[in-house]
């Protein structure tokens, strides 16, 4: 050993920085009044740490976006009453009027007697997680959508192939009737009726697959 000193806080909060995350500690009120942030608490709220741990301390809970602030309130609470961590995604609303998709883990620190003390956990930036999945939302919709006019264009063209195949048939019919006269007719009648079921079951099969596809992009 060189006896350099190591201060464990500063190690973590740079390794924190570099995941654009932060650990905090807080007492589980209205506020989610902060008792310590280390990290990159900036990069992620707008705000530096001190103003959510210096009087007048800054909400915490009041960056969460409106629309997700009942279900971050419900995962904590419910996680706090099954003694289990929660697991919740929010954005939280940054002072220049933008906002920022965080992914939180976190637990609640119970006393011996079983006593809630504290709430604790880590917030990482999850913007671009969100961005991907919801772009990947939108490329699904969009394939979905394909897949519906395929599906809707293939069904009239197997009708279509359906009245072909009886055309042909009857075709046959009609050529067995004249004799030797029509042999030629019902050679053309019998290699239209080939096509027609070589293509309806082509055509079949696209449609199969197109709804399997929408069945799967469904399903994820």
């Amino acid at each position: 050993m060189d006896g350099t000193f190591i201060d464990g806080r500063e190690v973590v909060g740079s390794i924190l920085h570099r995941t654009n995350g932060f650990v905090y500690r807080c007492r589980n009120d209205r506020d989610y009044s902060m008792l310590l942030m280390e990290g990159a608490v900036q990069e992620l709220t707008g705000y530096p740490a001190d103003d959510f741990l210096v009087p007048p301390q800054r909400s915490y809970a009041g960056l969460a976006h409106p629309e997700d602030a009942e279900a971050m309130f419900a995962a904590v609470d419910a996680a706090l009453l099954r003694r289990e961590n929660w697991t919740v995604d929010y954005r939280v609303m940054r002072p220049d009027g933008s906002t920022r998709w965080v992914h939180e883990v976190g637990g609640g620190v119970f006393d011996a007697a079983g006593e809630l003390q504290f709430l604790e956990g880590i917030v990482l930036d999850h913007e671009a997680r969100k961005i991907e999945e919801s772009e990947s939302r939108a490329r699904n919709q969009q394939i979905t959508l394909f897949c519906k006019d395929l599906v809707s264009e293939t069904k009239p063209i197997l009708s279509v192939l359906r009245e072909l195949r009886i055309l042909a048939i009857n075709a046959r019919i009609e050529a067995a009737r004249a004799g030797q006269a029509g042999a030629g007719f019902a050679v053309v009648a019998g290699e239209v009726g080939r096509i027609a079921n070589e293509t309806a079951t082509r055509a079949t099969k696209v449609a199969e697959l197109t709804e399997e596809l929408q069945k799967l992009l469904r399903a994820g």
